[in-house]
C-alpha cells in the first residue's frame, strides 16, 4: 500500500520516527498556515525573582500606548530588535486578587508568586482550606497551558500534548514550601504538576522516540521494542539520523527542490543538535532521562546542583551551552510539530545560580564592567541595591533607587535566551508567516523586582497570528485600578485559540473576567 504524504509525515527507521518541518510539497492544494487546523502554539518562557528598573525605562504613562517608532526597547531587551514588529510589551498587570486581603504584597513570595504565575490561585489558600500542612502541600489550580491542551481540540491535538523544560541547575531554598512550586509552572490538575526537565538527552530522546504521548514510535512496535533498539543503537553509538536515511532517500525523491533542501538542512541540524545534547548532558549532575515529564517528586533537599564551571567527571559545566541547547531543541520540537505547547523555566523560583556565564557585551549592555569570571548570584542581586514605589511620578511609578548592575545583566541575559529563541521561531517560513507569527510566544516574571511584590508585572508577549498588537507598548493604570494577569491568560484563551472559557482563576473581589481589549488589534 502506498503511504500517503502529509503534513506531518514522518521519516521512519529502526526504532525511530522524525517528524518533519512543514513542507509545501506535502501540503493539500491551497492550504494556508492560517487555515483552521493549523498549528496555533503556546510557549511560556519565564524567569524568576522580577526585573530589574531598567525594564520600566522607555515605558508609556499609565492609561497610554506607544507603537511603532515611538516604541522604544529597553537596555535589557535590546536583543528582541530583529522581531520588535512582533513584539509586544504589556505593563501595569497585577496578580493578587486571589489574595483574601487583595493586597500585593505576599509572603511567602518565591513559592506563592511562582505557584500563581500559571493558574492566579491560591495554593496555600487552598491548602489551608482542606487542614493541610502548608509545608507538605501540593496543589494548585490548572494552568493555562493545560487548560489549551485540554480544551484545544483534536486538530490542536500532537502526540506530546506539552512540554516542560528548564535551566534551572541550582535551586534555592523553598520559603518552607513543596519543591513543586520551585520548579513547576505547569499544573495538569489540581494535584498534578509537571516537572520541568533541564536534562537536553532526555528532551531529546523524548522527541525523537514520541514516547510521552505513550503511543509507539512507529507502527506495529511495542514501546518495549522501542527501548530496546533505542539501547542498541546507543550501544553501537549509531546516530538516530542514520536509522532514518534509507527513508529520508526514498523522501527526496517525492519533493520538490526547495523541500529538498529544506529536509537535508533539517537532517544536518539535528545530527549537529544530537552532538551537542550528548556533550551537554554528559555534564549533568543528578539529572534521570524519562521519556515524559512527570509529576514532582519530593526534592532531594535545597541548595543542591551546579553552579557554572563545576567539574564533573565529563568536564566543566557551561550554563550557555545548556541553554542553546535547549533552545535547539525547543525549536525542533515545535517545527517539527511534535507539540504546540510549550513552558520553559530560565531558572527555578528563588535560583541561587551564579551567573558567571554572562558575557562582557551583555554585561556592557547595562554598563557592568566586565570581570572575567566574576560571580553574579542571582538571589543575592535581587536582594541587592535597587528598588521601585508604589507611588508614582509623572506617570510612572517613582525609582527609590536605582537596580544594581548585577541583577540588571542578569535580566539582559536572560532576555538574550527568550530573544534567540524568538528569532529562531521566526527565521522558519510556515506558509503565509512564519512559525513565531503562528504562536504566541510569553516572557515573563511571576513578580515585581527588588520588592517581591505581585504588581506591575514584567511581561512580553511575541507573535499572535494577528490577534495581538504588535510593535507596542500597553500600560494600565496604577494598583488599585490596574487589571489582572487572570485577564490576559483569559484573552489568549478566547480570542486566539476560541475556547469559549467562561472564566479563568480567582478574584475575591467577585469581579468577572474580562477582554484586555487594549492589546487586541
Amino acid at each position: 500500500m502506498k503511504r500517503r504524504l502529509s503534513r506531518r509525515n514522518l521519516l521512519r527507521g529502526a526504532g525511530v520516527c522524525l517528524a518533519l518541518p512543514w513542507l509545501e510539497s506535502l501540503s493539500p492544494r491551497g492550504a494556508r498556515a492560517g487555515d483552521a487546523g493549523t498549528p496555533r502554539r503556546f510557549l511560556l518562557c519565564t524567569f524568576p525573582n522580577g526585573a530589574p528598573h531598567h525594564w520600566w525605562e522607555t515605558a508609556p504613562a499609565f492609561g497610554k500606548t506607544l507603537r511603532g517608532a515611538d516604541f522604544k526597547l529597553p537596555r535589557v531587551l535590546e536583543h528582541f530588535a530583529p522581531v520588535k514588529s512582533k513584539m509586544l510589551m504589556i505593563s501595569r498587570l497585577g496578580n493578587y486578587t486571589w489574595t483574601k486581603d487583595q493586597s500585593p504584597f505576599i509572603e511567602p513570595s518565591h513559592s506563592r508568586l511562582t505557584a500563581a504565575l500559571s493558574t492566579c490561585v491560591d495554593a496555600d489558600q487552598l491548602g489551608r482550606a482542606l487542614g493541610q500542612d502548608l509545608g507538605e502541600w501540593v496543589g494548585n489550580g490548572v494552568s493555562v497551558d493545560q487548560l489549551i491542551v485540554q480544551k484545544a481540540g483534536p486538530l490542536q491535538a500532537t502526540r506530546i500534548p506539552s512540554l516542560q523544560t528548564g535551566l534551572g541547575v541550582k535551586p534555592g531554598f523553598f520559603d518552607e514550601r513543596s519543591y513543586a512550586y520551585n520548579q513547576a509552572i505547569s499544573w495538569k490538575s489540581p494535584r498534578e504538576p509537571l516537572k520541568r526537565s533541564v536534562n537536553p538527552k532526555a528532551v531529546f530522546d523524548a522527541l525523537i522516540n514520541a514516547g510521552a504521548a505513550g503511543a509507539a514510535p512507529v507502527p506495529g512496535q511495542t514501546a518495549a521494542q522501542a527501548r530496546l533498539e533505542a539501547e542498541r543503537r546507543a550501544a553501537t553509538e549509531k546516530s538516530v539520523i542514520d536509522a532514518v536515511l534509507a527513508d529520508a532517500s526514498s523522501l527526496m525523491s517525492k519533493v520538490g527542490a526547495e523541500d529538498r533542501q529544506i529536509v537535508q538542512q533539517y537532517l544536518d541540524s539535528l545530527r549537529e543538535i544530537e552532538k551537542n545534547v550528548t556533550r551537554v548532558e554528559a555534564t549533568m549532575i543528578g539529572c534521570s532521562p524519562v521519556p515524559e515529564p512527570g509529576v514532582v517528586p519530593e526534592p532531594p533537599g535545597p541548595l543542591e546542583g551546579l553552579n557554572e564551571s563545576d567539574s564533573t567527571e565529563a568536564g566543566e559545566y557551561r550554563h550557555d551551552d545548556h541553554a542553546n541547547v535547549m533552545t535547539d531543541l525547543l525549536v525542533m520540537a515545535i517545527q517539527c510539530d511534535v507539540t504546540r505547547v510549550v513552558t520553559h523555566m530560565l531558572d527555578d523560583s528563588r535560583s541561587e545560580f551564579e551567573y558567571r556565564c554572562i558575557p562582557e557585551d551583555v554585561r556592557a549592555k547595562v554598563g557592568l564592567e566586565y570581570r572575567q569570571e566574576s560571580s553574579l548570584h542571582f538571589h543575592a542581586s535581587q536582594h541587592g541595591p535597587g528598588n521601585l514605589d508604589r507611588a508614582t511620578e509623572e506617570g510612572r511609578y517613582r525609582i527609590i533607587e536605582e537596580s544594581n548592575l548585577d541583577f540588571a545583566a542578569i535580566n539582559c541575559w536572560l532576555g538574550q535566551k527568550a530573544a534567540q529563541l524568538a528569532q529562531r521561531l521566526d527565521a522558519i517560513r510556515e506558509g503565509d508567516g512564519t512559525v513565531l507569527d503562528h504562536s504566541v510566544m510569553v516572557y515573563m516574571s511571576e513578580m515585581r523586582t527588588h520588592d517581591h511584590d505581585a504588581y506591575d508585572l514584567p511581561i512580553v508577549l511575541l507573535g499572535g497570528d494577528g490577534v495581538f498588537l504588535n510593535d507596542a507598548h500597553v500600560a494600565y493604570d496604577p494598583l488599585g485600578s490596574d487589571r489582572q494577569l487572570r485577564d490576559l491568560w483569559f484573552t489568549i484563551m478566547n480570542q486566539y485559540y476560541d475556547l469559549g472559557v467562561a472564566s479563568f482563576g480567582d478574584d475575591l473581589r467577585g469581579e468577572p473576567n474580562a477582554l484586555l481589549e487594549e492589546i487586541l488589534r
